[in-house]
C-alpha cells in the first residue's frame, strides 16, 4: 500500500463540496474591509480615487453635499477628503485644502464672478497614471454671476491637485469665455466636470450642458496648454443627447495613440458613445467610432471603462446602460472588444445577476490584473441592488476579451447591512497594501461610506495525473486478495507557483476513479483498497513547497466483468487549499496579511482530470462489427 494511503483524512464527505464554495468567492477579500466614514449626509463616496505618493497610499473621496472647513463662508460647496491607509488606525480621513476662495462673488476673470455654494466639489475624481501623478477634482455646479441679473452661468470648475496633495493647484475654467453670457448658448450652461478622466498629457471633462444639452468634451492638452474643440456638425446638430456625461480615454485606433471616448445616454432617447482621435495640426477631436444603444430610456453612454481585455496593446470598451428595463432598471454593460484600427466589435453584454433595480452599469473601474494572470479585470457597480445596498461585480479579461461569468459579486450586504448605494463609484488599480495585487475601493455615498477591499495573493497548481495509454483486461497483472484481477498505476504530481504566495501550503485533495461514470449515477469500472475496503475515492491531505513537484502513486483496480469497455476511464483529482504559515515579519497589525486561495477556473470545478481507455484490439475505434455474409443457392 502507498505511504500516501496512511494519510487519510476522515472528512471524505465534505471535499465534493469544498470546489462548491471556491466557486461563489475569489480573491477580493471581504472579510477584513477597511472602511472609512465620512459627514453625514455628504455623500462622501460619491466618487473615490486610489492615489500613492512616495511611499503613502491614499483613498481620496469626494463628498459634494460637504460644508468645507476652508471655505466657512460658502454653503456646502463640497469637499475632497484624504484618508490614509497606512499609520491611521482610527480611519480618520481630513479635508484636502485646495487654496479655493471663501466669498461669493470672488473675481476669476474679466467678465467673471465665481458662486460656489452647492457647486459639488468632488463630483468627480481622477488620476494621472504615473508615479508623481496629479489629480483633478471637479465641480460641475460651479457658477459664473457675472451677469446674474440676466444670467447664472453654471460653467463648472475643475481643479488639478498636485501628487502631494497640497494646495498650489491649477484651476481650470473649460467653459468660460469673455463676454458670453448667454444661458444655454454654447458653453453657457456646460456643467463642465460632471465626469473627469486623465492621461498623462490630457485632462479629459465631460460638459453635458453645452449647446443647448447637447453636451461636448473638454481636452486640455497639458503640454501644448491647449483646448481641443469638437467641430462635428453630426455630433454636436442633436440637442439634449448630454454628450459629456462620462468621458474615458484609451488606446483605440493604434497602441501609441490616445483616443478620447464619451457617452450621450439621451442620444435619439437610446444613447450613443463616440470615440474621437485628436488631430494636434487642426486642434480638433475627430469621429472614428460610434455605437448606439438598444432601448428607450437605458441611459446607454452614462458610464465607460477603457481597458486592454485581452492584452492586445489595444484598448477594449465597456458601456453601460444602468436603466436598461426587462422588468425595472436591471441595468446592462455592452463589451465592445477593439479589432484593430478604431474598429470595434460587440463581443457580449454583461447583466450581473440581473436584479431588480439593481442599476448594474451604473460605475465601472479598471482593476489592473488582480489575480496575476496577466490580463486585466474590471468591477462593474450594481449600487440599488438589494434595496439600495449595493453590490459590486468582478469580471476577468482574457485572451477572447473578457469572461462572461462574474469570479465574484462583492455584495454590501456582506460587508456591512448599513452600506447605502454601494457600487456608486469604484477605483482600482493601485497595490494599497503592498502584497503585489492592486486593490479596489468602493463608494457607498447614501450612507457616506468608502470602503477598501484588498486582493488576496493567488496560488496557481499545476497537477498531472498520469495513467497508462491503455489498459489490457485479457491478462490480469494484480491480485485483490487471491483473486487475479487487472489493475493501473495512477501517478498524481502537485506543484505550486505564485506572487507573494507562502513558502509552504497545505492542500487537500480527492482522487476519483471513473469519475465520467459517477457524474451519471452509473456504477464505477474501476476502484481503489485502502485499509482492506473498496472505495472509489481517495482523500488525501499533502504539504507543498513552493515551486517543489511532489508526486504520490495509487494502484487501482479493473472490476470483473466489465460490460462497457467502450468509454474511457476517466480520474479525478479536486482539491483546494489547506493550512499554511505566513511568513514572520510580513505581518501588519492594521492591514494583516491575507491568506492566499486558489486559481479561479473560469467557474469550473477546481480539478483536474485525465484519461485512458480499454485496450481493443479492434479495427475501429468504436469496435463496430464488420461482418459481412455471402451466400450462394444451389439447386440440382
Amino acid at each position: 500500500m502507498p505511504a500516501a494511503a496512511r494519510r487519510r483524512g476522515a472528512g471524505m464527505m465534505l471535499w465534493g463540496l469544498l470546489w462548491v464554495a471556491l466557486a461563489r468567492c475569489y480573491n477580493v477579500d471581504v472579510g477584513r474591509p477597511v472602511v472609512f466614514q465620512g459627514p453625514n449626509g455628504s455623500f462622501f463616496g460619491y466618487s473615490v480615487l486610489q492615489h500613492y505618493h512616495d511611499s503613502t497610499r491614499w483613498v481620496l473621496v469626494g463628498a459634494p453635499k460637504a460644508e468645507s472647513k476652508y471655505s466657512s463662508s460658502v454653503q456646502s460647496p463640497g469637499a475632497v477628503f484624504k484618508c490614509r491607509v497606512h499609520t491611521n488606525p482610527d480611519r480618520r480621513c481630513t479635508e484636502l485644502d485646495m487654496g479655493r476662495g471663501n466669498f461669493r462673488g470672488a473675481p476669476c476673470g474679466k467678465t467673471c464672478k465665481e458662486d460656489r455654494d452647492d457647486e459639488w466639489m468632488g463630483v468627480s475624481l481622477a488620476r494621472q497614471p504615473k508615479a508623481g501623478g496629479s489629480v483633478l477634482a471637479c465641480a460641475h455646479r460651479w457658477k459664473n454671476i457675472y451677469y446674474e441679473t440676466e444670467y447664472i452661468l453654471p460653467h463648472g470648475f475643475c481643479n488639478i491637485i498636485p501628487p502631494n496633495l497640497q494646495p498650489n493647484g491649477r484651476k481650470l475654467l473649460p467653459c468660460y469665455e469673455e463676454y458670453k453670457k448667454k444661458y444655454g448658448e454654447e458653453h453657457g450652461s456646460c456643467q463642465a466636470g460632471i465626469a473627469g478622466f486623465f492621461t498623462e498629457e490630457l485632462v479629459i471633462m465631460g460638459a453635458p450642458g453645452s449647446y443647448y444639452w447637447t453636451g461636448t468634451v473638454k481636452v486640455l492638452n497639458l503640454t501644448d496648454n491647449m483646448y481641443y474643440k469638437l467641430n462635428d456638425d453630426a455630433v454636436i446638430a442633436r440637442r439634449y443627447t448630454y454628450l459629456g456625461y462620462a468621458v474615458t480615454a484609451g488606446h483605440f485606433s493604434q497602441p501609441t495613440a490616445t483616443d478620447i471616448v464619451g457617452g450621450a445616454p439621451q442620444d435619439g432617447g437610446i444613447g450613443k458613445v463616440y470615440i474621437f482621435r485628436t488631430d494636434r495640426r487642426s486642434g480638433s477631436l475627430i469621429k472614428i467610432f460610434q455605437a448606439s444603444g438598444k432601448k428607450m430610456g437605458s441611459y446607454f453612454g452614462s458610464s465607460l471603462c477603457a481597458v486592454d481585455l485581452n492584452s492586445d496593446g489595444l484598448s477594449d470598451l465597456l458601456v453601460g446602460a444602468p436603466m436598461f428595463s426587462e422588468i425595472r432598471d436591471e441595468g446592462q454593460v455592452t463589451v465592445y472588444i477593439n479589432r484593430g484600427n478604431g474598429v470595434l466589435e460587440e463581443q457580449l453584454v454583461l447583466n450581473g445577476d440581473g436584479a431588480y433595480n439593481a442599476h448594474f452599469g451604473e460605475s465601472m473601474a479598471t482593476l489592473g490584473d488582480i489575480d496575476d494572470d496577466g490580463f486585466s479585470d474590471i468591477a462593474i457597480g450594481a449600487p440599488k441592488e438589494d434595496n439600495y445596498i449595493g453590490a459590486v461585480y468582478i469580471y476577468h479579461g482574457d485572451a477572447n476579451g473578457i469572461i462572461p461569468q462574474y469570479s465574484m459579486k462583492l455584495s454590501g450586504q456582506t460587508i456591512n447591512p448599513m452600506l447605502q448605494m454601494f457600487g456608486q463609484s469604484i477605483s482600482g488599480g493601485v497595490d494599497m497594501d503592498g502584497n503585489g495585487y492592486p486593490d479596489l475601493t468602493v463608494g457607498a455615498f447614501l450612507s457616506d461610506n468608502v470602503v477598501l477591499l484588498r486582493s488576496r495573493p493567488v496560488i496557481t497548481m499545476d497537477i498531472s495525473i498520469f495513467l497508462p495509454a491503455s489498459i489490457n483486461i485479457t491478462a490480469p497483472q494484480c491480485h485483490d486478495g487471491l483473486q487475479p484481477v487487472n489493475c493501473l498505476n495512477v501517478t498524481v504530481c502537485f506543484r505550486f507557483s505564485g506572487k507573494s504566495v507562502p513558502g509552504e501550503i497545505g492542500l487537500n485533495y480527492n482522487l476519483t476513479a471513473d469519475v465520467a461514470k459517477k457524474e451519471k449515477s452509473q456504477q464505477p469500472r474501476v476502484y481503489f483498497v485502502t485499509s482492506g475496503e473498496t472505495v472509489g475515492q481517495i482523500a488525501e491531505k499533502l504539504q507543498l513547497s513552493y515551486m517543489q513537484e511532489k508526486c504520490e502513486q495509487y494502484l487501482a483496480y479493473v472490476k470483473k466483468r466489465v460490460k462497457d469497455v467502450i468509454s474511457p476511464i476517466v480520474f479525478e483529482a479536486a482539491y483546494s487549499l489547506g493550512e499554511h504559515m505566513i511568513e514572520r515579519g510580513k505581518q501588519d497589525k492594521e492591514l494583516p496579511a491575507l491568506k492566499p486561495i486558489l486559481r479561479w477556473k473560469k467557474g469550473q470545478k477546481i480539478s483536474q482530470r485525465n484519461q485512458t481507455v480499454f485496450e481493443r484490439n479492434c479495427q475501429s475505434d468504436d469496435c463496430a462489427a464488420d461482418l459481412k455474409l455471402q451466400g450462394k443457392l444451389l439447386l440440382s
